[in-house]
């Protein structure tokens, strides 16, 4: 009998003690706290990482703008049956120049970032464009000459024979640890546009060329 009675005290104290916690608005604050705090601290993680990767988006589609753009004007050394002929020093800092189009999110040593400036011939079938030549910049891999891309969209419709430069960037995001721990992110952007003072672009001393 006294073991009952005094699980029945206990029970009761037990029963007042919470009947109290809930009556007491502090304690709904914190209990509230509790169950809101990692689904804000989630949302706000997620904030940060969606809004800096979409920056950084923005910020290689434009650097892919920017180097396909220089790369079409490049200064000829001379011209050849309505050839321009440049060399890959002169690819090369049109890619330097527009590596600067990813600051403050590039490094110094720009390690994560790579870039590949392409000319191709668009293909009969209007879907498809062969490579010309290929420059890789900052350990990027050029495309081996004779290879077919396939072209975004409708762009090749009724160009075929017409040549096309390829600037094409490659950005390795690392999102901020904020508590959630995420792996890289490449981030890509690819512009294809006409050369602009000639009907096509000769390199022969670039990475790869016919």
């Amino acid at each position: 009998m006294a073991v009952a009675r005094r699980n029945l005290r206990w029970l009761l104290k037990t029963i007042r003690a919470a009947r109290a916690f809930g009556d007491d608005p502090r304690a709904t604050a914190l209990v509230e706290t509790a169950l809101l705090l990692p689904v804000a601290l989630m949302t706000l993680a997620l904030l940060v990482y969606g809004g800096e990767g979409f920056s950084i988006q923005r910020k290689v589609t434009l650097t892919a703008r920017t180097v396909t753009d220089l790369v079409t004007q490049a200064t000829p050394t001379q011209m050849s049956s309505g050839f321009s002929i440049v060399s890959h020093t002169s690819i090369d800092a049109e890619l330097q120049v527009a590596s600067a189009v990813m600051t403050p999110y590039s490094s110094c040593s720009g390690a994560n970032l790579s870039m590949v400036a392409s000319e191709v011939v668009i293909n009969s079938d209007g879907a498809t464009a062969t490579v010309q030549w290929s420059e890789p910049y900052n350990g990027a891999t050029a495309r081996t000459v004779g290879t077919k891309v396939t072209l975004p969209g409708t762009i090749g419709t009724g160009q075929a024979g017409n040549y096309f430069i390829l600037g094409e960037v490659y950005y390795t995001y690392t999102p901020l640890n904020l508590f959630e721990t995420l792996g890289n992110l490449t981030l890509s952007g690819a512009i294809y546009l006409t050369p602009r003072q000639s009907i096509g672009i000769t390199c022969t001393d670039c990475a790869t060329h016919s």
